[in-house]
């Protein structure tokens, strides 16, 4: 009776023992969340390359993977990676403070800049053309000469005909 329930106790302590070690999902690289998380992750720009012919990208792979099954969470791992790298290690800035500031900047000044040109651009072609139209006074003098000569030349021809 003293073995039985011996063997009893031990049954129960291992089956409490491999319930937790099979409870616990191993994960490799192919792992869905290995590569959730390898998807916020620039990868020293390799993040673009295929898994199977990229060394550095398997590297970064694997370094999640065995993250992963040491019992770390997603947040902890980004938080590790943003220690080791800062924020060039990541896909994407974060929203928030200078960060965001950094990366929106550029694109603002490249619209205020161009928008500047063109509203140049519109103003001398407008200045040019200003400078180039004669005046009123001038234009009816020059219209009156040549109507003139237009009504010669037609009286002209008619005295030739009739």
């Amino acid at each position: 009776m003293h073995t039985l329930k011996i063997t009893a106790i031990i049954y129960v302590i291992l089956a409490a023992a491999f319930s937790t070690a099979y409870g616990q999902e191993a994960y490799d690289i192919n792992s869905t969340e290995v590569k959730e998380i390898a998807g916020y992750l620039s990868m020293e720009g390799h993040s673009e390359h295929d898994l199977a012919t990229c060394s550095t990208k398997q590297r970064y792979y694997e370094e999640i993977a065995e993250m992963l099954n040491d019992g770390y969470t997603k947040e902890e791992i980004l938080q590790d990676y943003e220690a080791m790298y800062g924020e060039q290690g990541f896909r994407e800035p974060n929203k928030s403070g200078f960060s965001i500031l950094a990366w929106t900047i550029p694109i603002l000044m490249l619209g205020a800049g161009s928008t500047a040109f063109i509203l140049r651009i519109k103003n001398q072609v407008n200045n040019q053309r200003r400078e180039k139209a004669p005046l009123p006074a001038e234009r009816n003098a020059g219209e009156n000469t040549e109507d003139e000569v237009i009504r010669a030349i037609i009286e002209e021809e008619k005295r030739k005909h009739f």
